[in-house]
């Protein structure tokens, strides 16, 4: 299945990690300021797309010699440039989409970005928003399996509303149908126990995010 790599402007630290998750998509969108930190980090994405107001004029003018393809649209819009990047890679057939750079330093860019898991999932697309130390994305109703990941820490959000039927199994902190209230922390670090852990869920979406070890204790 082709994949497409949404980079949006936010904190892009390490050049190899970011490096190496671009050469395994097919495709690479940055929205709009994105494509600063990109040219930092000697990457060239396909696509570049926005109100092309936070691109500084000498990395556009490198992506131009670079064969980079510009979708220019006017500043006053009704969708943010992160939008925008998931819309096109949607049109381009595109149903399997990683973000990257989706934390950064203002708080609303940070929460919009977190609800796009939400967006992309009303479209039909499988959306993952990655940096260094987490993965998260959008579980809904069913079965979904965890594979692989023993040792991480993993929390689970309610979306929009409460959560109810959650049922985990492989976790240190196992439940049986249980109803996650919005608002509540109950299901904030628990961990990955078993090779291969479950969640299941009857009526909700649960934001989860996966964090890296080394980190399941430096906040409470």
């Amino acid at each position: 299945m082709k994949k497409c790599c949404i980079f949006v402007n936010g904190n892009m630290k390490t050049s190899e990690f970011y490096k190496e998750t671009a050469s395994s998509h097919e495709l690479l969108i940055s929205a709009d300021g994105a494509s600063n930190r990109l040219f930092e980090l000697g990457i060239v994405p396909d696509y570049i797309v926005g109100d092309l107001d936070s691109i500084k004029s000498e990395v556009e003018e490198y992506y131009k010699t670079q064969k980079t393809v510009f979708i220019k649209f006017p500043a006053k819009k009704d969708k943010t440039d992160t939008e925008l990047a998931i819309d096109l890679a949607k049109d381009m057939g595109y149903s399997n989409i990683t973000m990257l750079g989706f934390l950064g330093e203002r708080l609303d860019h940070m929460l919009g970005n977190i609800f796009m898991l939400y967006y992309a999932q009303q479209l039909g697309l499988k959306l993952e928003l990655v940096d260094e130390n987490n993965k998260a994305w959008l579980i809904t109703k069913g079965k979904t399996k965890i594979l692989n990941e023993k040792g991480r820490t993993i929390s689970f959000i309610t979306l929009g509303d409460n959560a109810y039927g959650i049922t985990l199994k492989g976790f240190a902190y196992p439940l049986d149908n249980y109803n996650l209230e919005l608002g509540s922390t109950r299901c904030i670090s628990n961990i990955v126990s078993e090779d291969e852990a479950e969640i299941e869920l009857d009526i909700g979406k649960l934001i989860a995010i996966l964090t890296n070890p080394e980190l399941q204790f430096s906040m409470n």
